[in-house]
């Protein structure tokens, strides 16, 4: 493809491209957009890369309150020859390790991230996709959880522990005034101010808080960092969890992890033994999803891609499981797993649009 090509990729961590034909420039890492101070510089480079390679096509992230994507729309408005194409996030992910290791075939991309904004305009974050050199489908994710007060979710994650648990967790939930426990209860019941989400980052964050680990969050994934730190290599223990069929997807339903983990709780069990289990159990979803997808779709490459996947515990075992099945699992190596590999993805995307 010799058209030049400007990915501009996501918000909260953003690295944008341009690139024509195999030469690919990268911008800098930028940061969360949302800051002004770097928005503002976001716009400079950016429109410094316009200026000196002049784009055939833009690349952005459908979220339609990205400011990454606001500026690609208004440049494709300012030049009238420029193709504007919108590239969901999650595709973004597994495509960048497609670009990454020339994957010219199918993949199960198991893209595991924070938030990114979905085809049903909800929060995704915990999805199995299949994915060719142009489009994916959805097979499979995590079920919907509700995020009462939104992205406030994030920085006050035991908010995911009475989402997810409801009212019998709320005496395991230490710090938090009793009156804020209560008044959650009653947004979750009324459906209050509180949007959808599949992310499996928010399951890290709900398991980190029901432990004490990281009740409020002072620093970006402080739960499931500190989730992981604790955990014992050798403990093969796990949870319960279900899978069943909902409009064409597999559904996964962690309900059971989370009651597991609350019993072991009331039994007084280690923390670090709860937080391996619970590892254990996200280890196995993975490996068993994989294995129905593939058996039904006849894939055999497997990506794996986003933030959690910053978890060397988790990736460890799931990538040493899925090799021993004989599966070939494939990762971000140079590009980095979360969303500063986002523009990668896109690039690869619009490069093989129209192609399957």
């Amino acid at each position: 493809m010799d058209k030049t090509i400007l990915a501009v990729g996501a918000d909260i961590k953003n690295r944008f491209l341009i690139a024509k034909s195999d030469r690919i420039n990268f911008g800098p890492d930028i940061g969360d957009l949302a800051r002004a101070k770097n928005y503002e510089f976001f716009k400079k480079e950016a429109g410094k890369a316009v200026k000196k390679f002049k784009p055939d096509v833009i690349a952005c992230d459908p979220h339609p309150d990205y400011f990454s994507s606001l500026f690609a729309q208004e440049l494709n408005c300012q030049l009238s020859t420029v193709d504007c194409q919108l590239i969901q996030h999650h595709h973004a992910h597994i495509a960048s390790v497609m670009q990454e290791h020339n994957l010219k075939k199918p993949v199960i991309g198991v893209c595991f991230d924070g938030t990114g904004y979905g085809q049903d305009a909800n929060s995704w974050g915990g999805e199995f996709l299949l994915v060719n050199r142009s489009g994916f489908k959805r097979l499979s994710h995590f079920k919907y959880r509700m995020m009462p007060g939104g992205d406030k979710v994030v920085q006050e994650p035991w908010r995911m522990v009475l989402s997810i648990l409801g009212e019998k967790a709320a005496d395991f939930i230490s710090g938090v005034p009793k009156q804020d426990k209560q008044l959650l209860l009653t947004m979750l019941s009324k459906r209050i101010n509180s949007p959808l989400t599949s992310s499996s980052g928010r399951l890290f964050d709900a398991a980190a808080a029901l432990l004490g680990i990281s009740v409020y969050a002072r620093h970006e994934a402080e739960g499931p960092i500190r989730l992981e730190a604790i955990c014992e290599e050798n403990c093969s223990q796990r949870y319960e969890f279900e899978t069943y069929q909902q409009n064409g997807c597999l559904i996964v339903d962690t309900d059971d992890i989370f009651s597991g983990m609350l019993k072991d709780l009331k039994k007084a069990k280690d923390n670090s033994l709860i937080a391996s289990k619970f590892h254990n159990s996200i280890v196995q979803i993975v490996v068993q999803v994989v294995q129905k997808l593939c058996r039904k779709f006849a894939v055999y490459d497997i990506a794996l891609s986003g933030g959690v996947w910053q978890n060397n515990f988790l990736k460890k075992k799931v990538t040493t499981r899925l090799a021993k099945l004989g599966f070939r699992v494939f990762t971000n190596v140079k590009a980095p797993v979360n969303d500063l590999n986002i523009s990668l993805g896109q690039y690869y995307v619009s490069c093989n649009s129209g192609k399957s």
